[in-house]
């Protein structure tokens, strides 16, 4: 069903309060990034620079990185090594997005394949709530009738109680925490794009309830959508992903609830006032394999900077250069060997006592505002070759003693380590300072106090700090 006259509908909908929030965040963001804009439109505060964590969400696969995979694939180079080196977006819980019957010989990674198999996932139940089970039914029900359609009826949705929700996979390698959904129906054309009729459904993981024996232990919030490709005319796939700063609770056996948010696009797709019904489908899957297969080594060192460089440092609309002597400056590091990849993490453990919480910051956080970086990257080499590989954009995430971490991921796995050996893998560790603002070059003690309203450029330049060996086990 199409909106109805909706020119003349804006012009009464501007009355509601919410009406300017709900249109800034139309236009359709990425399919991962939603759950975090449905949160912000319904107000749900977030711990502070969670937002960071989002970048990588949207990180692209560089074009010479594709090239670069492509050439390396048609070499006949080891499988690993040639279907992941030089992939930017890699994450682990991405894997899983492909289902198992089509990832081919290139793509496979065994020792993944034995983390998502040692999961061994099963269905454990579900239950349906829909839109007159609802507190507010009434005030959902009038959003419905402003945005040109029909009030919920029962005869019409009747259908979306007969969903059959089926664990596909789950992925879980002591950080990286991710799992698929097939949502079998007959109706399974209304969850598509490119196929619905006049009902079009989207699905959302809303989080993800972690219960023992039935008692709520917490909750696991990430990346959600469906898979447009797996739509298969009986069913779609819906998937969710979360890089979790602690380890799950628990052994053995663990369940999961999955809060799965069921969107009326021709409402919002988005926002609450959109939301025809939930879904909360139960699932297990057994931690200790999980775990075991993942296989984690971690070892730590110590990296100290030295000499001198710009830090660009951005707080609302501010921005600002600042000269610094990193001498004084120590990274610490911990590098932990999986079978999902290499993860490479990083936090400010010394500082000279005049650098302020805010330097601090700065130095690991990363900004990819309008796709250039201001602040730390991780990137690294192989042997004599000259191509720089960058892994995916880094998370900063909180830690439970206050700091924050920056973290990357290599998609370098235990098969290949023995190859790499004789390579050698060097890691470059890059800072980058903004050096022209609106195409006027800036100086190291530039700042402006407001972005212009007419919108604004930057240009940033780079300096490598270190280089480094990785030691492979």
């Amino acid at each position: 069903m199409e909106y109805k006259d909706i020119a003349t509908q804006e012009q009464e909908l501007r009355a509601d309060p919410l009406y300017d929030l709900l249109r800034e965040h139309r236009p359709q963001p990425p399919r991962e990034s939603r759950a975090q804009v449905r949160r912000t439109l319904d107000r749900i505060e977030t711990p502070p620079f969670a937002w960071v964590g989002t970048f990588a969400r949207r990180a692209p696969v560089g074009f010479a990185a594709a090239c670069i995979a492509l050439v390396l694939l048609l070499s006949g180079t080891v499988y690993a090594i040639s279907s992941w080196i030089g992939r930017e977006d890699y994450k682990p819980g991405d894997y899983i997005t492909t289902p198992a019957d089509q990832r081919t010989a290139a793509s496979a990674v065994p020792e993944i394949e034995q983390v998502v198999q040692g999961a061994s996932p099963r269905s454990e139940g579900c239950r349906f709530v829909l839109l007159p089970e609802m507190s507010d039914a009434d005030d959902l029900n009038g959003w419905r009738v402003k945005m040109g359609q029909k009030p919920f009826d029962e005869g019409d949705w009747a259908w979306v109680r007969e969903i059959r929700p089926e664990v596909q996979e789950v992925l879980y390698d002591g950080t990286a925490f991710a799992y698929t959904i097939r949502l079998h129906t007959d109706h399974a054309a209304a969850f598509s794009r490119e196929n619905h009729g006049d009902q079009w459904l989207d699905a959302l993981v809303e989080q993800t309830l972690y219960t023992d024996s039935g008692r709520k232990i917490g909750t696991v919030t990430g990346e959600t959508g469906l898979l447009e490709e797996s739509y298969d005319g009986q069913s779609i796939t819906l998937y969710s992903e979360d890089s979790l700063t602690e380890p799950l609770q628990g052994s053995g056996r663990v369940s999961f609830t999955a809060e799965i948010a069921l969107q009326d696009v021709n409402v919002d797709d988005m926002a609450h006032v959109g939301l025809l019904g939930t879904v909360y489908y139960t699932f297990s899957f057994d931690l200790d394999e999980a775990l075991k297969a993942a296989n984690a080594d971690t070892r730590t060192a110590e990296r100290r900077l030295s000499g001198h460089a710009v830090l660009t440092q951005e707080e609302g609309e501010k921005m600002w250069n600042t000269p610094v002597d990193l001498d004084g400056v120590v990274l610490a590091e911990s590098v932990s060997f999986r079978s999902t990849g290499v993860y490479l993490s990083y936090r400010v453990k010394e500082a000279p006592a005049d650098w302020t919480e805010q330097m601090r910051r700065a130095l690991l956080f990363p900004t990819n505002e309008k796709g250039k970086f201001e602040g730390l990257s991780v990137s690294y080499t192989l042997g004599g070759d000259e191509n720089v590989y960058e892994p995916n954009f880094p998370e900063v995430m909180a830690q439970a003693d206050g700091t924050f971490a920056y973290t990357v991921i290599l998609p370098i796995f235990p098969s290949d380590y023995e190859a790499l050996k004789q390579q050698g893998v060097t890691l470059r560790l890059t800072l980058h300072a903004v050096d022209s603002f609106n195409e006027q070059p800036v100086g190291d003690t530039w700042s402006v106090t407001e972005f212009p309203a007419e919108g604004w450029d930057t240009t940033t330049y780079s300096q490598l700090l270190l280089t480094f060996p990785l030691e492979l086990p």
